[in-house]
């Protein structure tokens, strides 16, 4: 069993073992132990794995924490993509969320944070960053 920080310390190294050389460039924020932001140049639009310990389970997604109107904008764009969002990654949901933001997001049960599920969140956030950081990278770009 790992603990959440050493968890969350290694797991960079993991996913971006399984990323493609152009999506490796992630900058990695730990935050209160329990949670790893994974940004590509725009903070407040990062990927996240967040350990749920209460409830036994672990989230991965991408949140939009900035300004509300741009949160905002960033639904509007995902859900009209969320077909095709849905057809890569079936779990995923796409809501509005506590201070104006967004998340598109799927989680996981985790009991303990173990070295198999070190594996499952990395391949998790891999699939994510894949699908959706082109989009990011275009919502980006139109605004």
């Amino acid at each position: 069993m790992l603990s959440a920080s050493d968890f969350f310390e290694v797991l960079p190294t993991a996913l971006a073992g399984q990323l493609q050389a152009e999506l490796r460039g992630f900058e990695a924020v730990r935050d209160r132990g329990r949670l790893l932001k994974l940004d590509y140049g725009h903070a407040e639009t990062h990927f996240e794995a967040w350990y749920h310990r209460s409830a036994g389970r672990l989230e991965v997604g991408l949140h939009f924490e900035g300004d509300p109107d741009l949160n905002e904008r960033a639904h509007v764009f995902f859900r009209r993509r969320i077909v095709e969002i849905k057809r890569a990654l079936p779990r995923a949901e796409l809501e509005p969320w506590d201070h104006g933001w967004v998340r598109l997001y799927e989680t996981a049960p985790a009991a303990d944070l173990t070295s198999r599920t070190l594996a499952l969140v990395a391949e998790r956030l891999a699939a994510f960053i894949t699908v959706l950081q082109p989009m990011v990278f275009e919502f980006w770009e139109s605004e």
